[in-house]
């Protein structure tokens, strides 16, 4: 059964047909006090067929910059819908290629968990032009990957924790997912069964539970230092951190 996200959530979702899982990342609580700004950056599922009403809706909102994290070969089979639209770029920054390019994938190719640490552990330039385009867009954000869960977690959480999010909160952002986007785990599945795979080893894929990211983020303190350490250690300036905090948090400053 799905849950419905409570009612201090339910206003971040953006309401889009051709989406499913669209939140701003603002009205998050602050270490210190005060909330994320809103109308600033959302994260999403792929978008990938998005009709008049949806292209209105993400111009009215003042959307400018999309980073679409899936890798070439995703995007090949499945482009971006907002590609060629003249009020919005679209940039690609591939994550799974960094972890497959130096010998980072997990042995078991079924462990989400292990596939977001190995991504932390090998793919910090990808997050780190993902912060630097986020910081700097002239307008909104949005940022994806697939179903918006992994991928889009893992940068979620480096820029809220950035930005003075707490834990919980950042763990709780990251649930939400999970029942937003069962039509989108139906497709990928019936998809994975197309293909010869195991679906109940494929579905292994699917979460986005609290269990899913906690060891995550456990690792990003343990190994990395927590976010600040760790965007700093792949490249991210000063100067990019204060644009960013500018744009999420700007009480905070």
């Amino acid at each position: 059964m799905t849950t419905p996200a409570s009612p201090s959530h339910a206003d971040r979702f953006l309401a889009l047909r051709g989406t499913t899982n669209t939140r701003d990342l603002g009205g998050l609580p602050l270490i210190g006090g005060g909330t994320t700004a809103s109308g600033r950056v959302w994260r999403s599922d792929a978008p990938l067929v998005l009709g008049r009403e949806d292209l209105d809706a993400l111009a009215r909102i003042g959307l400018t910059t999309v980073v679409d994290l899936r890798d070439a070969d995703e995007v090949a089979l499945e482009p971006n819908a907002l590609l060629g639209h003249a009020f919005v770029v679209v940039h690609h920054v591939e994550v799974w290629r960094h972890v497959h390019q130096r010998g980072g994938s997990p042995a078991d190719p079924y462990d989400i968990t292990a596939f977001s640490v190995a991504a932390l552990d090998h793919a910090g330039e990808a997050f780190a032009e993902g912060v630097r385009l986020i910081a700097a867009a002239p307008g909104g954000a949005v940022f994806h990957c697939t179903a918006g869960k992994d991928r889009t977690g893992v940068l979620a959480a480096l820029l809220l924790e950035a930005v003075g999010v707490p834990r919980a909160a950042v763990i709780e952002d990251f649930t939400l997912t999970h029942d937003r986007i069962e039509t989108v785990r139906e497709r990928l599945l019936a998809d994975a069964v197309r293909r010869g795979v195991d679906p109940l080893q494929f579905g292994r894929l699917l979460g986005a539970t609290a269990d899913v990211i906690e060891p995550t983020l456990e690792h990003l303190d343990r190994r990395h230092g927590g976010a600040v350490a760790y965007l700093k250690a792949a490249g991210v300036d000063d100067a990019t951190l204060t644009q960013l905090r500018a744009k999420l948090a700007p009480a905070s400053r």
